[in-house]
């Protein structure tokens, strides 16, 4: 149920970002759309102080609910708001004193301060509600209930944007917009708070007891010790783009890249919606302690991940300049290097989730030096070459550091301290893997070039290209993984209509 709520919300949030750039762009300006991304990547920075509570809170809720431990339940999530309410007033607080900079950080900006701090302090007040009010929602998440979040938040986002796009083209004003993202904040908040009274009619909560209670559970401290950590590395991974392209380039090269990055962005959400209710699913498999069905799940996990992304990654990587410029116009295009780094970086992000989950499940946090490397890495590597090349060295640098820390280092993590199992197995099937995506991109690229087609930025030259080139392309990827790679079979075996297939051979 979680994946096919989030699969359908998802697209028809993809509709609805691509029908609403367009005009966002066009009557609010690329500077606005710009400023709202690097604020809400200040916003991002602001949430490290949540240090993995989320994730602790988690952990230790499988039990309970396992067992119908309604007591239980109750003061873990108290806890859990406690600490909220401790993190919302750190990330106000922050904010507050973030926003003093202003006059200096937005001085060569053609926008009013006062549109920066209305916008700013509006996202701030949607950010902290989450923390004082919504907190409760843990526990629709650890119960594996995600679907009713998505149904309210998704539902509500869509209704918010067709609001927002409707104002915007007739009236183009920029407080109209931010105050519609703040008022449907709170509407967002009492749905959900609705949902959860319905579904946990007996929970009961006390935030006021947090402290007597979190003596009862030093060991999340602990855990969270760890996590924090790993956070401030994600954030300079994932979060940070925003902020350093600001740095090194400009509003006008935020907005461009955010193109790009809203499209990759969507269709990295699209699958995390499907596999994030398998988080507690992985930890109760990973606690019955059988290892043949551990290494299958984990193998049919990888194998759908690696497919998924491998079909994306060939159709992006002749489509994506096309789809830009039918979409927004050929002015927003960037060049062939900058959108391969894209690229690259999604193939990692993507890929990545099934190690963090199984490490996650195993409860392996305490390799803090790897998250320090990874940072710094990234840093430094971005400073030195972005001076230069600007946004060729941010993306570079986050490329580079991933490949060392998250491709390499992360599966032997597992493989040693989780599986027991010698790392040459992975990198064996992970090898099969990238060698039939690259061998299908090259013979997508050759027949290409061959026939001398590529596609422009018409919608019927892009599906011409899509449908004639790009989908056999992709039908022999699926061919090639299914027969020399692990896991495909055992995950056809769980739909239906190959199951009965596969018995009948």
């Amino acid at each position: 149920m979680n994946a096919k709520i989030g699969f359908i919300f998802y697209f028809l949030s993809i509709f609805m970002a691509f029908f609403s750039r367009r005009i966002f762009l066009d009557c609010l300006g690329a500077e606005f759309i710009g400023l709202t991304s690097t604020l809400y990547s200040i916003l991002s920075f602001l949430n490290i102080s949540e240090v993995g509570i989320g994730t602790c809170i988690g952990y230790f809720l499988y039990k309970p609910i396992e067992q119908h431990d309604e007591k239980k339940i109750g003061e873990i999530v108290s806890l859990f708001g406690y600490l909220y309410r401790i993190i919302g007033t750190i990330i106000l607080v922050g904010g507050i004193l973030v926003s003093v900079s202003f006059p200096i950080v937005f001085k060569d900006e053609q926008i009013p301060l006062t549109v920066i701090y209305f916008a700013f302090f509006s996202f701030l007040a949607s950010n902290i509600i989450g923390y004082y009010i919504n907190y409760r929602q843990i526990l629709l998440d650890s119960d594996q209930k995600t679907y009713k979040i998505s149904i309210y938040t998704q539902t509500g986002g869509i209704i918010k944007t067709l609001v927002q796009i409707a104002l915007a083209y007739f009236y183009s004003n920029l407080y109209v917009w931010v105050a519609i993202e703040f008022l449907f904040s709170l509407f967002i908040c009492w749905a959900l708070n609705y949902v959860i009274n319905r579904e946990y009619p007996w929970l009961r909560t006390d935030k006021s007891k947090g402290r007597e209670i979190l003596k009862r559970y030093p060991e999340i401290l602990v855990k969270a010790k760890q996590i924090v950590i790993h956070r401030f590395k994600n954030f300079f991974l994932s979060k940070s783009d925003s902020l350093l392209i600001f740095a090194f380039e400009s509003l006008t090269v935020v907005a461009f890249y955010s193109n790009y990055n809203m499209i990759v962005g969507k269709l990295t959400a699209v699958f995390n919606s499907i596999l994030v209710g398998m988080n507690a699913s992985i930890g109760n498999l990973v606690a019955e302690g059988n290892r043949w069905n551990i290494k299958k799940v984990f193998w049919e996990l990888i194998t759908f991940r690696y497919w998924t992304t491998g079909v994306m990654e060939i159709g992006l990587i002749f489509l994506i300049n096309p789809v830009i410029t039918w979409w927004l116009g050929p002015q927003y295009v960037m060049n062939s290097t900058i959108v391969i780094l894209i690229l690259i970086n999604m193939y990692i992000m993507l890929t990545r989730p099934v190690v963090d989950q199984f490490i996650n499940a195993y409860g392996l946090y305490d390799d803090v030096w790897a998250a320090y490397t990874e940072g710094i890495l990234n840093v430094v590597i971005t400073i030195c070459v972005a001076y230069f090349y600007g946004l060729i060295g941010i993306l570079l640098g986050k490329t580079i550091s991933m490949l060392l820390m998250v491709v390499i280092w992360k599966p032997y993590y597992l493989y040693k301290r989780g599986f027991g199992d010698a790392i040459a197995e992975y990198w064996k099937h992970i090898a099969t893997h990238i060698f039939i995506l690259l061998f299908c991109i090259g013979a997508n690229y050759a027949i290409a070039h061959i026939l001398s087609w590529e596609a422009d930025g018409t919608l019927t030259s892009i599906a011409a290209y899509g449908l004639c080139l790009t989908l056999p392309v992709c039908i022999v990827y699926s061919i090639l993984i299914y027969f020399l790679t692990p896991g495909m079979k055992d995950l056809l075996k769980r739909v239906p209509f190959f199951a009965r297939r596969m018995e009948k051979k």
